[in-house]
């Protein structure tokens, strides 16, 4: 029902004033790229351009995105918004919204950023609805962005990485969209990730750290339980995984 919901939303942003200055990416994207049975996701991730990014800002888009209607039956009520910081640094904000389909409502959380580096752009993204034989179009990071972020991201948190996600989402991405990928965009999507997050110098390391993160007994302990969680991926060794990272690494090295 959560994912039903997201797509009731998304379309909604879809015919909006807001239909330009809203991205998507995240696991939402992700599950929509890879398939909703190898990739199970519970809230909406995207980045905002073109307006000022502030929670009155924020707090106005979502409530006129609320009262959209269509012919599906599904009301949205606005319920709260809040920022979201790692230690000390702002990063965005969170939303909380309510899907409502009498008898059942459905709380739902949407991440919102802004300032996000996407390399070359966004793309215009034909999301196929879950239980719907027709598409909507929205704006969205594209896939190179995507593999940038997640690899800067496993890369520099190493062995202290809490989310296995991110390993299975390079993994299942590099399996099922690896012919999509385009060498020269993935480098250069990468190359403008670390340099805005400042870890050029710790990526190029990549091989030493994936060594330690391949060894460690608590990251296999973590993809063991997103295994127990997850069915889809209990087939998948961790190993397997990192292998994928390398992998994508050494063919960046050889461009």
């Amino acid at each position: 029902m959560q994912n039903f919901m997201l797509e009731r939303l998304l379309e909604r942003i879809s015919v909006s004033k807001y239909q330009r200055n809203f991205i998507l990416k995240g696991g939402f994207l992700i599950a929509a790229m890879v398939g909703l049975d190898t990739r199970a996701t519970m809230d909406m991730d995207a980045t905002i351009k073109g307006i000022p990014v502030n929670e009155q800002t924020v707090r106005r888009m979502f409530e006129e995105i609320c009262n959209i209607e269509l012919a599906d039956k599904v009301t949205f009520s606005f319920r709260s918004i809040g920022e979201i910081r790692e230690g000390d640094e702002y990063t965005g904000y969170r939303v909380s919204l309510s899907a409502n389909y009498p008898p059942m409502a459905v709380p739902l959380k949407l991440d919102i950023t802004t300032g996000d580096k996407i390399t070359p752009k966004e793309i215009e993204y034909r999301f196929k609805l879950f239980l719907e034989d027709r598409s909507i179009s929205v704006l969205a990071y594209n896939l190179e962005t995507i593999m940038a972020e997640k690899l800067e991201t496993v890369i520099t948190r190493g062995d202290q990485n809490t989310r296995p996600r991110d390993y299975y989402d390079i993994y299942i991405l590099a399996k099922l969209q690896y012919s999509n990928i385009e060498p020269g965009s993935l480098k250069a999507a990468l190359k403008a990730t670390v340099e805005k997050r400042g870890s050029t110098a710790v990526v190029k390391d990549y091989r030493k750290i994936m060594n330690a993160v391949r060894n460690s007994e608590v990251m296999q302990k973590q993809w063991y339980n997103y295994q127990k969680d997850f069915e889809y991926a209990t087939d998948i060794v961790f190993e397997e995984t990192c292998d994928a990272v390398v992998q994508l690494m050494d063919l960046l090295a050889d461009i």
